[in-house]
Formats: C-alpha cells, sequence, structure tokens
C-alpha cells in the first residue's frame, strides 16, 4: 500500500509551487515579500482572481510576461491551484 502511495506521488510531477520557483516567476513578480517589482505582486492572486482567470493569464499573456501555453497540463494546473491558494 504504502508503495503505491509512493509511486502515485512521483507520477502526479511538481507541485505547483514548485514550478513557480522554475519558471522564475519571482523575476518579475513579488511573492512572500521577495521579487521582482515589474508583474503583480502574487501574495494574494488567489484572493483577486478566480482559477480561470489566472489560467487565462497564464496562457494569453498581457505585456512581456512569457506564455506558458507549452506547460503540461498537470502542470499548467498545479501552478494554477497554487497561485488560486494565495490569499
Amino acid at each position: 500500500m504504502l508503495a503505491a502511495w509512493v509511486h502515485g506521488s512521483l507520477a502526479q510531477g511538481p507541485s505547483g509551487q514548485d514550478l513557480v520557483k522554475r519558471l522564475n516567476c519571482q523575476a518579475c513578480h513579488t511573492l512572500a515579500g521577495k521579487g521582482g517589482k515589474l508583474g503583480p505582486n502574487l501574495d494574494k492572486a488567489g484572493q483577486h482572481l478566480t482559477s480561470e482567470a489566472i489560467k487565462k493569464i497564464l496562457v494569453h499573456p498581457h505585456g512581456g510576461m512569457p506564455n506558458f501555453a507549452y506547460l503540461k497540463p498537470e502542470e499548467l494546473e498545479a501552478v494554477v491551484h497554487y497561485l488560486s491558494g494565495l490569499k
């Protein structure tokens, strides 16, 4: 049973928080009081935006924000879930 749980958790891939770090979002956005000032502060993203709005911004960005449509669906959902939980 434990082996199945461990295997299942590994198959899920990186967490949204890990992806936000790997994607270097803090180069432009403040998160937990650290990071850039070019983009909006992400600390309360979920308080201001719905999950759908966050996803739309990630795949159809404006300004100089990079497009993250290349992410695997599960990675995109992990990032959306993480950001929408920041309240």
